[in-house]
Formats: structure tokens, C-alpha cells, sequence
């Protein structure tokens, strides 16, 4: 695993313009540094990985910066401020793709980070951690049990 994460991942970390990576990627890397890894070891080394938060894994997407990952993705959207529904009264713990779209794109500009925002991979992920749920009956809208409002007693 050390060489894994102290030469492959920082070189991958530093080539991504996204925050995900294809499984297929981070396979190969690994067999570039260490020829003969066969499949299974390289699967162990992956579970590792993922299980000591160095990447995080779902099949054939990897997620290489977590950090990246909460500062930039998960924290922007589980923060109702910065929802433009907020501003005209909608209120109600709803968001569309199109709400989290503009949510993402405008914290990425004002934040000046390059990174590409997919934003059907992010509501897959989103909604796998369970911190946003789809609305039956209502296509693309998601509830975020964080934006709904508190009663004050």
C-alpha cells in the first residue's frame, strides 16, 4: 500500500480536473508502479485505501480527495444559505437538479477552484450517504432533511 499512496495517488490527485477518477484509472496506476499486483491484491489495496479514508470507492468511480469532497461538494449543499429557493420564501427542504446545479457552479466561481461538476454522479452520491432523498411524483426534485425548518420552541 505505501507506495500506493505516497507515489500513485498524489500524482493522480494532481492530474484530476475532476473529483472522481474511473476504478479502470486507479487500477492502472497501481499496475504501472507495481507490475505484478495481480487482481486480487489490487482489490485488497483499494479496500484498504477506502477503509483508511485515503479514496473512497464505488465500483467503477473512485473518489481521490475527500477532503475536497466535503469542503467543496457536500458542505455547499447541506447549507440552505446558499440555495436561491431560500431568498424568495420556498423554504420547505426542497431543491431541484437545477437548485443544486447553480448552488455548486456558483461556490465553485466564488471560490475560484477549477474542478468539473457532474452533476448526476453528485446526486447519486448525495443521495447514497442519504443526505438528500428523491420526491416521488416529482422528477429531479430532492428533499435535504437539513434545509427543512426548525420550530422554535
Amino acid at each position: 500500500c505505501e507506495p500506493v499512496i505516497s507515489k500513485v495517488l498524489p500524482v493522480l490527485r494532481q492530474q484530476q480536473q475532476d473529483l472522481f477518477i474511473n476504478t479502470s484509472q486507479l487500477v492502472a496506476a497501481i499496475k504501472e508502479q507495481s507490475p505484478m499486483q495481480d487482481q486480487g491484491t489490487i482489490d485488497r489495496v483499494i479496500a484498504f485505501l477506502d477503509d483508511c479514508a485515503e479514496l473512497m470507492y464505488f465500483g467503477e468511480l473512485t473518489i481521490l480527495d475527500i477532503p475536497f469532497l466535503c469542503m467543496f461538494i457536500l458542505g455547499p449543499l447541506l447549507a440552505p444559505e446558499n440555495f436561491p429557493y431560500r431568498l424568495v420564501g420556498k423554504y420547505n427542504g426542497m431543491a431541484t437538479k437545477e437548485d443544486i446545479l447553480h448552488v455548486l457552479e456558483t461556490f465553485r466561481s466564488s471560490h475560484k477552484k477549477s474542478f468539473t461538476v457532474n452533476i448526476d454522479i453528485i446526486i447519486c452520491l448525495v443521495k447514497a450517504f442519504e443526505l438528500a432523498f428523491a420526491v416521488e411524483g416529482k422528477p429531479n426534485t430532492f428533499l435535504f432533511p437539513s434545509h427543512l425548518p426548525t420550530k422554535k420552541l
